[in-house]
This record gives structure tokens, C-alpha cells and sequence, in this order.
């Protein structure tokens, strides 16, 4: 004959235990592959507007250096198309940043776009050339 214990478990507590550990293992990868996801996401946007800025930027010419067959940069027409670019784009996809750095030279437009969406700042960079024709070498 077996003796029964009022206040032993028989093992509920240890399921229940194990039920509750895998949940919240389970919400904690949920919400951690979402952030990574999200964060990634960031990054990507942040290089595509930033690239999309360089290349406006770059397609400010000085009109003066442009009429003796000169490719030189206007750096302050590019600045203004460059904010323009990225104000616009950023706007469109609905994220929060601002131009990280901007660098002009004669003929290379590079710029830095840090994206605070989510909170944590993703940065992308990229650049342009400004070049005369379509048959012009690559940079």
C-alpha cells in the first residue's frame, strides 16, 4: 500500500517551471530578431539615402568650370542639394536622421547619414564623382 502526500507536487511545479522558462526564451528571440531585423533595415537605408545624396550632390556643377569643359563641384549648391536629398528621402520613408559628414572635393561628393529611428543610430556612407559624358572611366 502506498502512502500519499498532501503536499508533494507530483512534478506540476517543475512543468510549470519549464512552460514559463520556454516562453520567455521564446518572446526574447522574438523580440530580439526583431530588433537585428529593424537595426539591419536601418543601416541598408541609411547607405541608400546616402548614396542617393552623393550622387545629387555630384550633379552639382560649378556652371562656370562646367561652360570651359572643366568637372568641378559647386560645394555650395551641393551642400544644399545634398540636405535637400536627404531631408526629402528620409521624410519619404518615414525615419529619423540627419547628414553624419559631408565631404566635397573638386570632383567626389561623400557623404555619412546616421538614421535614429528605432532609437539606436545606423549609419551608411557612400560617394559619387561627378564625370563629363556617359563614356567617361569609372572613378
Amino acid at each position: 500500500m502506498t502512502t500519499r502526500h498532501p503536499d508533494r507536487d507530483h512534478g506540476s511545479a517543475t512543468v510549470l517551471m519549464i512552460t514559463l522558462c520556454f516562453s520567455f526564451l521564446a518572446g526574447s528571440l522574438l523580440w530580439l530578431s526583431r530588433t537585428v531585423d529593424q537595426s539591419l533595415a536601418d543601416r541598408t537605408n541609411a547607405t541608400a539615402v546616402a548614396f542617393q545624396a552623393a550622387r545629387a550632390g555630384a550633379g552639382a556643377l560649378d556652371p562656370l568650370a562646367a561652360r570651359s569643359g572643366a568637372v568641378v563641384i559647386d560645394p555650395v549648391s551641393a551642400r544644399r542639394v545634398v540636405q535637400a536629398t536627404t531631408d526629402r528621402l528620409l521624410a519619404a520613408n518615414g525615419d529619423t536622421g540627419s547628414i553624419a559628414s559631408l565631404s566635397i572635393e573638386a570632383t567626389r561628393v561623400t557623404v555619412s547619414v546616421t538614421i535614429t529611428t528605432t532609437g539606436r543610430p545606423a549609419t551608411g556612407t557612400a560617394s559619387a564623382s561627378a564625370v563629363a559624358g556617359i563614356e567617361s572611366p569609372l572613378p
